[in-house]
């Protein structure tokens, strides 16, 4: 594809370049490869760190390249991997091995790019991976299984309308799925879905929907046993049954709104659907094993649904992986929090202590692809700067 791509830029070049001059003709003046992460992490091809083999299909990748593109002796750059600084270097050296073969003399260099690692952002990648985990925890839980009650980062949020949350009722429902179209199938069909609900339950996110006939309970509802992070959940307050998908509704009233930001604290092994006095503020379609309460910040798109007196939650999650798993286990509990705008405040200074201002400005320049690949854009102004400095070398030459 690559090859196919140079081709057809060459074949009209003032297509993408109107200032070319036919009669003056082009030149393929050099080419840079950076690639390598993933033959870096890939221990089935390259067993126990050695990466002859990659050094072997560079130095094809080299030949090939210009043969197909008619460039013999074009110049050809290779940007030595620099993932983890001065670490890995059975695989630098790997990469770099192919400019010091006898027929790539004076037009292949091998460039290190590890001296442009960016150390700033390296000590700041584990502290914004713990700042990550607090901020998108709302509540944790202890090894029993019961809410964990003493997490300093709790404190700060407060929980919306009465009953608190560990007095309300929950009013809730069980389904099956009946019709052919949303039965699981495979281990590949395991993703949270939407399934036909039986009749009578069209309107049940409503606030005036009549859930009368429900079952009544406390939440947690769970089923099974849920061992994760050690911790065990399976003394649920109300018992899920035996169906996969579960419809709950739980109302609190509302005295004061007079908060700053408000979130969605929500325990919850699948995938769910989560309502607010019938609007819909909140979908995750995935798994989530790890059992804690997730904070999920509600914009003010969302929150604007939320009002003074009367309010109904409504959640809708399921429990299963694949239709052949015996590990028919869950729970699900939610509720919205509140904080002002003080609290707020002496909430980021304490997370300070986690990420620090100065950490904060070093990750503004981090890969939106992930800093373990190659790092950051100053990273790549450096490196960047650096191979065509080499190609130019190699061109005078």
């Amino acid at each position: 594809m690559m090859v196919e791509h140079v081709k057809k830029v060459l074949a009209d070049p003032s297509r993408v370049c109107p200032a070319f001059d036919p009669n003056s003709g082009y030149e393929l003046a050099g080419f840079v490869w950076l690639q390598g992460f993933n033959d870096l992490v890939d221990g089935q091809t390259y067993p126990n760190g050695n990466y002859d083999e990659y050094s072997r299909l560079l130095a094809h990748f080299i030949r090939d390249v210009r043969h197909d593109l008619s460039a013999p002796k074009m110049p050809f750059v290779i940007g030595v991997l620099g993932v983890d600084g001065e670490k890995n270097v059975n695989f630098r050296k790997a990469m770099a091995a192919p400019a010091a073969m006898p027929e790539f003399q004076g037009n292949v260099v091998a460039v290190d790019t590890a001296p442009f690692w960016d150390r700033d952002i390296e000590a700041a990648e584990p502290k914004q991976r713990e700042y990550n985990d607090i901020v998108g925890t709302a509540h944790t839980l202890k090894a029993d299984g019961t809410l964990d009650t003493q997490r300093k980062w709790d404190k700060f949020w407060k929980p919306i309308g009465k009953p608190l949350p560990e007095e309300r009722n929950w009013h809730f429902v069980t389904v099956d799925a009946t019709e052919s179209k949303d039965k699981l199938k495979e281990f590949t069909d395991r993703r949270f879905r939407d399934i036909s609900l039986p009749a009578g339950l069209a309107n049940w996110v409503m606030p005036d929907f009549d859930d009368s006939q429900w079952t009544v309970g406390k939440a947690p509802i769970g089923k099974g046993v849920w061992k994760h992070s050690g911790i065990t959940l399976n003394n649920y307050s109300s018992n899920w049954g035996e169906e996969e998908f579960l419809l709950i509704r739980s109302t609190f009233e509302v005295d004061n709104l007079d908060y700053d930001s408000y979130r969605l604290a929500i325990l919850a092994r699948q995938g769910f659907h989560v309502y607010l006095n019938g609007q819909k503020i909140h979908t995750y379609i995935w798994w989530q094993d790890k059992p804690h309460y997730r904070s999920i910040v509600l914009d003010k798109e969302k929150t604007r649904y939320l009002k003074i007196g009367k309010n109904v939650l409504a959640v809708y999650a399921n429990d299963q992986y694949s239709p052949k798993s015996a590990d028919h286990f869950a729970a699900l509990d939610a509720w919205v929090e509140g904080i002002t705008k003080v609290d707020q405040e002496k909430l980021d200074l304490a997370l300070e202590e986690v990420l620090s201002p100065k950490d904060r400005e070093a990750l503004k320049g981090a890969s939106n692809g992930g800093y373990h690949y190659f790092g950051s854009a100053k990273i790549f102004a450096q490196m960047g700067k650096a191979f065509a400095e080499a190609n130019l070398r190699l061109i005078k030459k």
